[in-house]
């Protein structure tokens, strides 16, 4: 059990590392809990946790919100006021302050800050209750157990640990996932309340079990059987048995069969040569544009493939469903039994014989699933390798229906905008982080190439500056990747609410998420596959691309944009393989440097992201301008200031022993007054990074603020095409600027100011990736504890925010 723990806590470090807790429970019904502030690489073998016995689990690793940073307020959390419990949650209870007081008046001893010991007292007030007065609970949990037909016997303290989550969450204001168990009761009980949570049945060398997480990662690793689970749910379950239940309402039952995963662990898993999953997303970016290519456009290679199953579209969707419904199969034997039947199915074989001409095309495909099934057909095939051609088949249907869906979509947004615009509606492209850098990246393509105008901006402006002026022919396209983005999702609800008829569409990348099953018309989804590192990289990319092809739809045909895409793509991988030695060398100047500017020249959206990186996984201020507002104002930074990096903190004690000649140390300022040169010897160049497309205008922009700003204190850093006035100006020193540096990264020539972006997009990725290990390889040397640089896991961010 004890190893079991630690690597599912350790999967989960990418997500929060500010704490780490573990808590098992043992045969003897004792609890075991250990908890420490820290990431789980250094908690799980400090703590001994992979070392640790117990029949059930329940851990947690934090990324803090209600509570310092402190062991007390770790989760879970043990608690005896009422009756022996642990709980742990991830999210967020929003009323933690007034629960707290009201708690500790009703006899809790409530010893944090952390909202996590506020649920968890909750619902052991309310099992307390139950277990002093089980008859009326029993009575309704056993009536609504009979209604669904359930015959396997339920344990009386789990339906009243049911209740008591039930009336605690009733009590809980907020978004959060949550566990508990009582020690003296068989299982644990969770709950789905506005945040992620996933639950998985399996078998491995030491029996039956059944895993929930709010990560699906750490459910993928042991099993690809999952337990349905929608928002609003709850599941009791011991290692073999399980039962999910109503959170709100009349008590109610269910068993829902397990599913195979569509996704294996290997989808979410480190590849060689790959030391970190941010480099290894970066690098995924040029395969990514493959899926896009694939299923926003038809494609030549497919055209009279996809219409023959136009032309058979009942025959293909009924086979294709009957395909779909293999995931139900409970193990791989009954799997390889359903497929021998559905093989030689009379409604297969007739179809099969309907599509014999394009037999070429699936002898071409067979081997190679590349649909969103292709786990299962991978599976399949392994199971009977003689039905290659037949799964080629049946991919290349997943794919047809897909392209169906999103080529529809993808239609009907467009449509959306021109009835918009023609009705003098607005189109807000609404977004946080990233996301909201995309949009403001579409803007200019828009502006470029539709002629529409489009309001970017994120959730706290959308609201701020214009949700009260709102009218029914305005257009709301929310873009996000996770697709439960707290902020985002209270402006879909308040949206709703507020103008009913307004229309509201996503690009999103988690298609199973909140946003687009229960808050849009309809999605369009990103298609970059599951992304781990903290840091955004590929969906940022596959976002672009997407909002790019939509706004290329009004100016150009599906031929010219995909060969643009393909374009793009192209200067992704050529940028990706030409551009280290010059990203090297920014890394080296720039990764401890406290501060610097990004500078985009019409390219404010690249500008932001770039500095986004650098601040998420390198911990240095970055801030993202456009080039010619960097005059106005920002730049007094140029010259002297008072900016120091550890490098100078090393330089400057150096030349304190240097020249001390037996003077004693005054401290503080008191030393610096004595020895003025110290800090004069201190000052150094601002570095300035441009990012510049290849449009005349702007070049001529660019090189003005180059000369502008190096002549005042910057050292000059560009990404650009090659353009000789451009590295003429970068190169040359300024007059009496002995110190200067300088250093340009040309990217392959595109020609198109849009499809610069993509490639000074991942020169910039690339740039924050290095700067991070490089900096956090320092401070590891320097033995700078919790310093919480990481390129996949930085300190104080989380993948998904799910708290306001």
């Amino acid at each position: 059990m004890g190893h079991e723990a630690g690597e599912l806590l350790k999967r989960l470090e990418y997500r929060g590392y500010d704490s780490t807790g573990a808590s098992f429970i043992r045969g003897d019904g004792s609890i075991r809990l250990l908890k420490k502030v820290g990431a789980p690489s250094r908690v799980v073998p400090e703590l001994g946790i992979s070392r640790e016995a117990g029949q059930r689990f329940i851990g947690q690793v934090r990324w803090a919100t209600y509570g310092a940073v402190t062991d007390v307020n770790c989760q879970p959390h043990h608690v005896r006021c009422k009756v022996e419990m642990v709980g742990a949650h991830n999210g967020n209870i929003s009323n933690t302050d007034a629960l707290k007081p009201a708690l500790a008046a009703q006899g809790h001893a409530v010893v944090s800050d952390n909202d996590g010991e506020m649920i968890t007292h909750l619902v052991e007030a309310a099992y307390a209750a139950n277990l002093a007065d089980p008859t009326p609970v029993l009575a309704a949990c056993r009536a609504a157990h009979a209604a669904a037909g359930l015959e396997a016997p339920v344990p009386d303290g789990a339906f009243l640990l049911v209740d008591g989550a039930r009336q605690g969450n009733a009590k809980a204001e907020g978004s959060y996932a949550a566990a508990f168990a009582d020690p003296k009761v068989p299982g644990v009980v969770a709950v789905k309340s506005g945040s992620s949570l996933y639950a998985g049945i399996g078998h491995d060398a030491h029996g039956d079990f059944v895993v929930v997480s709010s990560d699906l990662t750490s459910v993928l690793s042991k099993t690809r059987r999952l337990i349905p689970l929608s928002e609003g749910q709850g599941i009791w379950f011991t290692e073999r048995q399980y039962l999910v239940f109503n959170l709100s309402g009349d008590v109610a039952f269910t068993v829902p069969k397990p599913k195979r995963s569509k996704l294996n662990v290997r989808d979410t898993g480190l590849r060689e040569p790959f030391r970190h999953y941010m480099e290894q997303e970066i690098a995924s970016a040029p395969e990514n544009f493959d899926e896009l290519l694939r299923y926003y456009f038809d494609a030549a290679g497919t055209r009279d493939l996809f219409a023959a199953f136009e032309r058979h579209e009942k025959s293909c969707k009924d086979l294709a469903a009957r395909v779909m419904a293999l995931y139900e199969e409970p193990n791989e034997t009954a799997l390889a039994e359903a497929l021998r039947h559905l093989l030689a199915d009379s409604a297969y074989l007739g179809l099969s014989a309907e599509l014999a001409s394009h037999q070429a095309a699936f002898q071409a495909r067979a081997g190679h699933p590349v649909s969103d099934e292709r786990q299962l057909l991978l599976d399949l095939e392994r199971l009977n390798p003689q039905a290659a051609e037949a799964l080629a088949l049946f991919d290349l249907l997943f794919v047809w229906k897909k392209q169906r869906r999103v080529t529809r979509h993808r239609a009907e947004l467009l449509e959306a905008i021109r009835a918009s615009r023609k009705a003098g509606g607005r189109v807000f492209l609404v977004a946080s982080g990233t996301s909201y850098h995309a949009a403001l990246v579409a803007a200019t393509f828009f502006n470029q190439l539709s002629g529409v105008a489009v309001f970017p901006c994120n959730p706290g402006m959308f609201r701020s500056m214009y949700m009260n002026t709102l009218q029914p022919q305005d257009l709301l396209l929310g873009i996000t990747q996770s697709g439960e983005t707290k902020d985002l999702v209270d402006i879909f609800q308040e949206v709703r609410e507020q103008v009913p008829a307004l229309r509201r569409v996503a690009l999103v990348n988690n298609e199973n998420s909140r946003i687009p099953q229960e808050l849009s018309e309809f999605y369009l989804p990103i298609l970059c596959g599951p992304e781990i590192a903290v840091a955004a990289t590929k969906s940022f990319l596959n976002q672009v691309a997407i909002l790019y092809l939509l706004a290329a739809s009004f100016s150009l045909a599906d031929a010219g944009i995909v060969a643009n895409l393909e374009r793009a793509r192209a200067l992704i991988a050529e940028t990706l393989r030409t551009s280290q030695a010059g990203v090297e060398a920014f890394a080296q100047r720039l990764y401890l440097e406290p501060s610097l500017h990004l500078l985009g020249t019409g390219l404010i959206g690249v500008a932001k992201e770039g500095a986004l990186k650098i601040r998420e996984v390198v911990l240095n201020h970055a801030e993202g301008y456009d080039a010619a507002e960097f005059k106005h104002g920002p730049n007094t930074i140029l010259g002297k200031n008072t900016l120091f990096s550890v490098q100078d903190l090393a330089d400057l004690l150096e030349a304190y022993e240097q020249g001390r000649d037996g003077r004693p140390f005054a401290g503080g300022l008191a030393t610096l007054q004595a020895r003025p040169e110290l800090i004069e010897s201190r000052f150094s160049n601002y570095p300035l990074l441009f990012i510049c497309p290849p449009d005349e205008r702007d070049v001529r922009i660019t090189i003005s603020q180059i000369h502008t700003h190096k002549i005042r204190g910057a050292d000059i850093l560009l990404i650009s095409e090659a353009q000789p006035d451009l590295a003429a100006a970068v190169a040359g020193k300024p007059a009496g600027q002995d110190r200067y540096w300088s250093k340009l990264v040309e990217v392959p020539a595109s020609g198109d100011p849009s499809l610069f972006v993509f490639a000074a997009t991942v020169v910039l990725q690339r740039l924050a990736f290095r700067m991070s290990v490089l900096k956090m390889e320092c401070l590891d040397r320097l033995a700078v504890a919790d310093h919480g640089v990481h390129p996949d896991a930085p300190k104080n961010v989380s993948k998904s925010i799910t708290v306001d």
